[in-house]
């Protein structure tokens, strides 16, 4: 239990932090040349957090799962959680990610949010989600960038990342 509530306030913590960026940031010139990885994502765990009385706490999902390179080899892990901030009368809602990718050399984090249909819990197959590159470790550090997920019929994922030099 110690677990989810730390993983509860680590996920707030992130939320808040997301968007808390200093005028320095918002204003630098954005470099035009980029670096393209492409890495696939095994079919994801997905765990429900719970409250101590074993009800669903719904709006927070953990998940974790495989990463591999083009050419099928294990790449790495990825690990992150989804949290509901809103849902429309039209079946649609926000949901914020916060992923890591641990891969050989360290690590490239992300966060964002993007628009789901309220029955799916993983991503809409049709509806491939953008989010940042917020970091990283290792030779990673400093990683700035985009990195577009999109579902595949057979529950995998796909994962392009843009990386700024």
């Amino acid at each position: 239990m110690k677990i989810k509530i730390i993983a509860t306030a680590v996920s707030l913590l992130a939320f808040f932090s997301a968007g808390l960026t200093s005028p320095a940031h918002a204003t630098q010139p954005v470099s035009k040349e980029y670096t393209t990885l492409v890495l696939n994502q095994g079919v994801p765990t997905i765990d429900v957090m719970r409250t101590i009385a074993g009800d669903s706490i719904d709006p927070i999902v953990i998940f974790t799962a495989e990463l591999f390179n083009k050419s099928g080899k294990k790449a790495g892990t990825i690990a992150g959680f989804l949290t509901d901030l809103d849902s429309s009368p039209t079946g649609s809602e926000t949901r914020f990610r916060n992923i890591s990718f641990s891969l050989k050399g360290g690590q490239l984090i992300a966060n964002g949010a993007g628009e789901y249909k309220a029955s799916d819990l993983p991503l809409p197959q049709e509806l491939p989600s953008t989010i940042a590159i917020i970091g990283g470790t290792g030779k990673y550090i400093g990683a700035r960038g985009e990195v577009k997920t999109s579902r595949n019929a057979d529950g995998t994922f796909r994962h392009v990342f843009k990386l700024l030099k």
